[in-house]
């Protein structure tokens, strides 16, 4: 073929310089009809081989859309035991990895995960998202903006002493815990947030765009091709990337031209927010029970204490309006039932896709236009709002008028945009023309991001709450550093209190308001329980943080108050196989309700459960590796064992900042019970080397 070439472009020359006969001519004419025939055999062999890469890539799409639904699949592993549930699935001690980063202004903790959107799978980078929302105002791409804080209630401000202003306060949550207005009315300072999950086909395959701010993390790669590298080098040695800063997002063709050049699009998502219109309540979310995670971690622990207390619950939003809420769980329940457009519907129309608030379009594929399901007179369908139903004027083989959107993805929310960055898929529709009898073509194109909910979340006055007016620096992060200015490092003291606050040291709430310290602390969390702050005129304030938590530290006269209600959808959900299971699990765990469907009607027995035993060690504050505490669990045959003064046992710690302990326990010979054991060795040494002491101390539920 290089001969070829040379030949073709040495020709002409030679026919200037020296002249050419007729043969010459002949054999050149020759040549380049051949060279254009083996140009258009190329073309024709390289299009062929990107067509099949993108019918290869919607095949693998296909089979995960029939595996499952969109949602959420896994989280890393760190653990493990003899039995299926000790290893971690979509939760582990926390659902999604949920965690606290309450001493930032509005960052919200969240681990990797592997989630699937309309049959797209990819892994997230650690999250630690922002309370962001698409703008309200203009239809960039990607632009955003802050969602704004409640307001302090009037007769807060209006006590003139702080004291006043915290049992004032007090009074707020007490009637929000309540769900009771009269005692104050709440609901205009008390404002659910939807978080959700985003992501699309994007355009540029070129330049690595970050999806989303994150105070904490960000993808560690320099271009796209450098996070394929990076990400097929850590899942081929089975490596983890130190600060989890690396995600797969996938690479494919979405088409291919006329002249056979493949069209590529990259993956990419991002997590934001939206201020819920919608009027919800604590009522309308029920907590969903995971066997998998309460045998892992809580086999023998009490279901209701497990369900207002513990980062493992998900929960689901009734469809239309909950009720029997009580106030000690914090949220209420619903009787489940067959429905199609439900709550969670109303508040997902309310998102707009990639052409924010603005963006309105319809959707007339196929000569169908598609109209809204939540009401009775024909109404044109904004497709620019996340929705998963919709009604045509024309009524389908099965006689329906409602469709989904997907085949069988149950949790499928779609919403349409004209950006140019979200890539394009187009069709030909030929339809016979009945009047002409000729064949009349429509080119139908469109640009589609998928969505689902993973929390809603319940923000509070205190975000805004300042009654000390201790002084806020700017949002320009480069004045960070003078908050610590000198080695400051927000200790009770005039010479190591923060000198004020910022949008990374957000601690304004003052510490009388709470009762203890933060509750159920995870080791990824970052708040400090009492700090204090340096006010303007010097004095030295005991403050707390500010920022978003997912469950308050107790409040006098009120409790412990829960914040995050994880909501997201799990892939799995959408298989027929977890539907088998989910009815399964349900006959079981209520056999009187649903004691007709068995074929023979169960008798049950008392049995005589040993119950297992959940310890921890104490909290050390030791740096490195900072402060934390590891969880210890024991069977109940262990439990037995240590009964027996001599006997020694055996156990690992759960993992915590980035280590674990091997550790020998026996029973504490000063005391008659097992409330607290003592730690013989750890690691093979008589203290552990982060400075945790040597008791392990039960966990009662």
């Amino acid at each position: 073929m290089r001969l070829a070439l040379s030949f073709l472009i040495l020709c002409p020359l030679l026919y200037v310089v020296h002249g050419a006969t007729n043969d010459d001519v002949q054999l050149l004419h020759q040549l380049q009809v051949q060279f254009k025939q083996f140009q258009s055999s190329v073309k024709q062999t390289v299009s062929g081989l990107a067509r099949q890469m993108m019918l290869q890539q919607l095949f693998v799409e296909e089979r995960v859309r029939s595996d499952g639904s969109s949602g959420v699949k896994q989280i890393r592993n760190n653990g493990g035991g003899s039995r299926p549930y000790h290893y971690n699935t979509y939760s582990s001690h926390a659902f999604l990895s949920i965690h606290e980063h309450s001493n930032y202004d509005r960052t919200v903790g969240l681990g990797e995960f592997i989630g699937v959107l309309n049959g797209v799978e990819f892994r997230t980078r650690h999250n630690d998202f922002k309370l962001r929302m698409p703008s309200t105002t203009k239809s960039d791409y990607h632009a955003m903006e802050d969602i704004p804080f409640p307001e302090v209630p009037p007769s807060v401000r209006s006590k003139t002493t702080v004291l006043e202003q915290v049992a004032e306060m007090q009074q707020y949550f007490k009637a929000f815990r309540d769900q009771n207005p009269k005692l104050r009315n709440y609901s205009p300072y008390f404002k659910p947030v939807l978080c959700y999950l985003e992501g699309g086909w994007t355009t540029d395959t070129k330049k690595l765009d970050e999806p989303f701010h994150s105070d904490r993390h960000f993808i560690d790669a320099s271009s796209w091709f450098d996070l394929q590298q990076k990400i097929q080098y850590m899942s081929s040695t089975g490596g983890k990337n130190q600060f989890e800063n690396l995600s797969y997002l996938p690479t494919t063709i979405v088409n291919v031209t006329d002249d056979g050049e493949p069209v590529y699009a990259q993956w990419n998502y991002r997590i934001l927010c939206h201020p819920i219109k919608h009027d919800l309540k604590l009522a309308d979310l029920k907590p969903v029970d995971d066997l998998s995670s309460r045998m892992g971690y809580y086999s023998n622990r009490n279901y209701s204490y497990y369900t207002r207390h513990s980062k493992q619950v998900r929960f689901t939003v009734a469809p239309s309006r909950g009720r029997d809420y009580h106030a000690d769980d914090g949220f209420g329940s619903y009787d489940d039932r067959r429905y199609t457009f439900g709550t969670m519907d109303a508040i997902m129309n309310e998102i707009p896709g990639v052409d924010n608030y603005p963006g309105h379009l319809t959707d007339n594929s196929f000569g169908l236009l598609k109209h809204r399901i939540d009401v009775k007179n024909a109404t044109v369908l904004n497709t620019a709002r996340y929705h998963r139903h919709y009604k045509v004027n024309r009524k389908g083989a099965m006689g329906l008028t409602v469709r989904n959107r997907g085949y069988s993805d149950t949790s499928l929310w779609v919403a349409q945009t004209k950006n140019p960055k979200i890539a394009k898929f187009n069709v030909k529709d030929c339809q016979r023309n009945q009047r002409t009898h000729k064949m009349d073509c429509i080119n139908y194109e469109a640009r589609t991001t998928y969505a689902v909910p993973l929390e809603i979340i319940w923000l509070t006055p205190l975000s805004s709450w300042n009654p000390y007016n201790l002084r806020l620096l700017s949002k320009d992060y480069r004045q960070f550093h003078t908050v610590t200015d000198g080695g400051r490092n927000g200790d009770l003291s005039k010479a190591k209190a923060f000198n004020g606050t910022s949008l990374q040291n957000y601690y304004l709430t003052p510490a009388e308001f709470f009762h203890g310290g933060e509750a159920n602390r995870d080791p990824a969390d970052t708040a400090r329980d009492t700090v204090g702050v340096l006010d303007q005129h010097g004095e030295v304030k005991r403050v707390t943080a500010s920022g978003i938590r997912i469950f308050t530290p107790d409040i006098p006269g009120v409790g412990k108050l829960r914040i995050r209600y994880p909501i997201a959808p799990l892939h799995q959900e959408g298989s027929a196989a977890w539907k088998n299971l989910a009815a399964i699990e349900d006959m079981m765990m209520d056999m009187n309700k649903y004691s007709k469907v068995f074929e023979h009607k169960p008798q049950i027995k008392d049995l005589n459960v040993h119950e297992d035993a959940h310890y921890k060690t104490s909290t050390t504050h030791s740096n490195p590796p900072g402060m934390h505490y590891h969880d210890i669990y024991l069977t109940a045959e262990e439990v037995k064992a240590l009964h027996n003064n001599q006997t020694i046992v055996s156990v690992y710690t759960t993992e915590n900042n980035g280590h674990q302990h091997e550790l020998e326990l026996k029973r504490d010979p000063h005391r008659h019970d097992l409330n607290r054991l003592h730690i013989v060795s750890c690691d093979g040494n008589t203290h552990c080397w982060d400075h945790h002491n040597n008791n392990a101390y039960i966990v009662r539920t």
